[in-house]
């Protein structure tokens, strides 16, 4: 057996090599620290959020203590579908080094995104830090456009000079955005009518985003106002006036539309007349049948008002049924469920109902003040009696 001092050079060597291999370690470990704290920054788009990562640990941890609001956010973290355009809303986070931006709404395929990153605003991070800049989007689902508009409302060839807002039916969804860039208003010489539609940041979409509507900017329409006196009304009695409808609009695939779209109207003089029932004619059906009952207005009324305001009644209870409005939105058909019973029936209409211009029942939409809300949870309605025989 060797001794001791045989024992002695191995076992300091085993040692050396042992703390060689520890210092080796630390220094490796430090080195990944570092690295994970002041590696390039990047921007990536996952299947739900688009991210930054390889942030400092300053920086990091200056995000995480500032609780900012959404707006602070967006002046350090912006996503918007354009440079121009102002940045979309959504919940941001800082979690497992990564700083995360989730959409209220999905992004839409087929669409680019640009994304801004900018730690130079963020108190208490490193100095000198650059802005962080890149174009995200998701693959186009569908290549070729194939989405058209089918419909706009009023189908009349003519509308009134004080004509308040117009109905675009699309074949399919349309994307979330509005669409108030994309429609102009031309006069007859093919100039566009500056300040005709109302820029509104709020999307007027029906549920599946398949039927947008275009409010004319009611300043414009309503004598006395400011812009009235300032330019007039967009529409022009006696003239001809176009709407075009670009087809870069997307739809909800990030697709444009097949082709831009345009509608020639002649503009009549405006119409200031409250809606008045005595002029409406009411055609009652027969008996034991399930012939429609077919009202005539003495002009066009709003199309969407006529779907849902107007109905029947019979002993206060609504008679089911189906609801067709018929050609220039200047009649309505209503055929029952179940065959109609002799006995007298009411068509009744909402307040809210109105024609293309705003007039409502009894009230002219140029003498309203705008200081009369009805806070009835149960709109008032006119009512019409018709008999079944």
């Amino acid at each position: 057996m060797k001794s001791p001092a045989t024992q002695q050079p191995s076992y300091l060597a085993t040692q050396l090599l042992t703390c060689l291999a520890t210092i080796c370690l630390s220094i490796a470990v430090a080195a990944c620290s570092r690295a994970t704290s002041t590696g390039s920054p990047a921007i990536r788009l996952t299947d739900t959020a688009v991210e930054v990562t390889g942030l400092s640990t300053d920086t990091l941890n200056a995000l995480t203590s500032a609780h900012y609001s959404d707006d602070q956010w967006q002046q350090v973290f912006r996503v918007a579908v354009s440079k121009d355009a102002p940045p979309m809303l959504g919940s941001y986070a800082v979690s497992d080094g990564i700083v995360r931006f989730t959409p209220a709404f999905p992004l839409d395929a087929g669409r680019q995104y640009d994304v801004a990153f900018d730690a130079a605003r963020i108190p208490g991070a490193p100095s000198g830090s650059s802005p962080v800049t890149a174009t995200v989007g998701r693959p186009a689902e569908h290549t070729e456009p194939s989405t058209v508009i089918t419909q706009i409302y009023p189908t009349a060839d003519s509308v009134p000079a004080n004509v308040l807002r117009m109905y675009i039916e699309f074949s399919a969804p349309m994307g979330r955005k509005s669409g108030v860039e994309y429609i102009k208003l031309l006069d007859e010489q093919g100039k566009e009518v500056p300040g005709a539609v109302l820029p509104l940041d709020y999307e007027f979409w029906s549920p599946d985003h398949t039927r947008f509507t275009v409010f004319f900017d009611p300043g414009r329409v309503k004598q006395g106002i400011l812009p009235n006196r300032q330019m007039g009304r967009a529409f022009k009695p006696g003239e001809m006036v176009t709407l075009v409808v670009s087809h870069e609009w997307r739809d909800e695939h990030g697709l444009p539309l097949k082709d831009d779209y345009r509608r020639t109207f002649h503009v009549t003089a405006p119409d200031e007349r409250p809606l008045d029932p005595s002029q409406w004619r009411i055609a009652a059906p027969a008996a034991s049948s399930r012939e429609p009952v077919v009202v005539t207005f003495s002009k066009t009324l709003d199309h969407s008002l006529l779907m849902r305001a107007v109905g029947i009644r019979r002993d206060g209870n609504a008679v089911a049924g189906d609801v067709q409005v018929g050609e220039g939105e200047a009649s309505w058909r209503f055929t029952p469920r179940d065959a109609w019973r002799a006995g007298t029936y009411q068509l009744f209409a909402l307040q809210d109902l109105e024609d293309i211009a705003g007039n409502q029942v009894g009230r002219a939409f140029e003498v309203d003040n705008f200081d009369t809300v009805d806070k009835d949870p149960d709109p008032k309605a006119v009512t019409l009696p018709f008999v079944v025989r």
